[in-house]
Order: C-alpha cells, then sequence, then structure tokens
C-alpha cells in the first residue's frame, strides 16, 4: 500500500539510518523533541533527526500496525 504520511528520520552521519511513521506533524515533532534529549553528549556521530512529509509504501506488521517499508518520495 502507498500513502502519504508524515515519518521522523533519523540520520547518522548524513546518511538515512532509521524512520518511523508518525500521527501528523504535532506528533512528529514531539517525538523529535524527545530523541533530541536523550542523545548522549559524548556520542561519536553526528545523528539528526527531521520530521518529513513522504509518500511511502506501507506494510502491515505481525501486530497488524502499518509501518514503513521503503520511501518512496520527500514531499517537502
Amino acid at each position: 500500500m502507498v500513502a502519504e504520511v508524515f515519518a521522523l528520520l533519523m540520520f547518522v552521519n548524513l546518511s538515512l539510518d532509521g524512520h518511523m511513521m508518525t500521527d501528523g506533524l504535532s506528533d512528529c515533532l514531539k517525538l523529535k523533541r524527545e530523541a533530541e534529549r536523550n542523545l548522549s553528549s559524548s556520542r561519536e556521530n553526528v545523528i539528526r533527526y527531521e520530521c518529513s512529509f513522504i509518500e511511502a509504501q506501507l506494510e502491515e506488521d505481525y501486530e497488524g500496525n502499518m509501518k514503513i517499508k521503503k520511501i518512496l518520495k520527500k514531499k517537502n
């Protein structure tokens, strides 16, 4: 299934390393703030979080929740 969703993206040393679907921009920004607060100050890698509206291929996990399988296009 292809859908347009808000996602929290995590970049490590400028490469996309992780992503998760959120319930909208407000939820994404809240999760981003929490993630940035929990970053270790002694880390060696550069970690950056970004909220984006994306077109993604979604799939259902074993619990029936929709997850991002593949990012097709950034919308913003």
